[in-house]
């Protein structure tokens, strides 16, 4: 793996023993689970469950040693979801239960992370994430979902929808509106985390997703669900702060997706040096190479960026409102660079590009999935846009057809 030079001794010694991992465990799983016509379900279940066997749990990766994690940090993170991403194995059980997780990674108490985090760590119990509503998808802040407080209880009535591995999950991580004045301030969601087999939870539909991963993606009915008051993250109108602080999490795991990119270079690699047209290797054609730079161009600036902010958040120097901003940055230009990435492999092996046992369009589709999960990256661009407008003008920058004379200059021209 090429090392960032900024990483530890600590994270050197992770980078060898995940891609020893990968090469040892995951890619002869893969092969054989292909060879086998596997379907998605099972592939990705029987991934995740050999990354839990050999300790590589993102989830466990990510939290402290008292909750059994190993606590490798954001940059083990990142170097994880890399490295499993380049076997072409999908383990999305593994990474919702993450996104699931991760509220109480960050905000729960430790009673919460024993009852809680600490068997998902183990891959004994597993939680998706339950956000996405009839009606609000990237709009979150338009979730629906009521919670009504009854004594030491909190009430449940509503919907949510396209939730990921819902009726395979022991906890869904949930945001309820409990306070619709608040909206303005955004103080009217509260996060819940409820065990997904309480009464009053049903499983009303599995949609069915085009691509080569299964997910379970479920409607969820919550009819007078009654959720005890230690299942609640922080304080009720806290919801707000304890979802765009996990989506930081969510964002960088889904821009580790480049690593996808490195097996489309090195297909394209392999096959335009062996490819012959015209009496040459059509890797000597400069239409060719051209591609092949846009290749590497895209996947060093991707692997610069996430782990540079892996670091960020490593050493305690992410400013958390920049930080959203930039992590939602880094999954717009990852996942479009994997497709960008993708397509060029595509064309440069041609034909042949285009047949399942390259598996480019495969990760094509996954790309195009990537660009939709965790806030899709038309309603990011508007985010990143929006807060830009929000700041202070950097008056130093400006021309003086901008900035206008300053108390200086005037001084300066009335002494001379």
């Amino acid at each position: 793996m090429d090392y960032m030079p900024w990483w530890s001794e600590k994270n050197r010694k992770f980078a060898d023993e995940m891609e020893a991992f990968v090469d040892s465990e995951l890619v002869p799983l893969a092969m054989k689970l292909e060879e086998e016509n596997k379907d998605p379900m099972a592939i990705q279940w029987q991934a995740s469950k050999k990354c839990i066997e050999h300790g590589f749990h993102p989830l466990m990766v990510l939290t402290e040693e008292k909750y059994g994690g190993s606590e490798q940090g954001y940059t083990g993170y990142t170097i994880l979801n890399e490295e499993t991403g380049r076997c072409l194995l999908n383990i999305n059980p593994l990474l919702t239960s993450v996104f699931g997780a991760g509220p109480v990674l960050l905000f729960g108490t430790d009673a919460q992370k024993e009852e809680f985090l600490a068997p998902m760590v183990k891959g004994e119990k597993w939680a998706s994430i339950t956000v996405t509503e009839p009606d609000a998808g990237n709009d979150v802040a338009g979730l629906q979902l009521h919670a009504e407080k009854d004594g030491d209880e909190w009430i449940l009535n509503g919907w949510k929808r396209f939730i990921t591995l819902a009726p395979l999950s022991d906890y869904l991580m949930l945001y309820a509106n409990t306070d619709p004045q608040m909206k303005q301030i955004h103080r009217h969601l509260t996060a819940f985390i409820v065990p997904r087999r309480s009464k009053g939870i049903t499983i009303e539909k599995i949609n069915r997703l085009t691509g080569r991963v299964e997910m379970a993606n479920s409607v969820v009915r919550f009819r007078d669900v009654r959720v005890p008051e230690k299942c609640m993250i922080l304080e009720p109108g806290d919801g707000w702060m304890v979802m765009t602080s996990a989506l930081n999490i969510e964002r960088l795991g889904l821009a580790g997706v480049i690593g996808q990119g490195r097996i489309l270079q090195e297909i394209a690699r392999a096959y335009a040096k062996r490819r012959v047209q015209f009496g040459m290797p059509i890797s000597r054609y400069q239409n060719i190479q051209l591609r092949m730079a846009e290749i590497k161009m895209r996947l060093e600036t991707a692997r610069a960026t996430i782990y540079y902010l892996a670091d960020l958040l490593d050493k305690g120097e992410a400013d958390m409102f920049e930080f959203g901003v930039k992590s939602a940055a880094a999954k717009i230009y990852c996942t479009q660079s994997l497709a960008e990435i993708g397509q060029h492999a595509a064309y440069i092996c041609a034909g042949e590009g285009y047949t399942q046992e390259f598996g480019i369009y495969g990760i094509l589709e996954n790309a195009m999935l990537m660009q939709i999960a965790g806030g899709s990256n038309d309603i990011l661009k508007i985010f990143i846009g929006r807060n830009e407008f929000i700041k202070d003008i950097d008056e130093r920058l400006l021309p003086r057809a901008l900035r206008g004379v300053t108390k200086e200059e005037i001084e300066n021209l009335n002494e001379s």
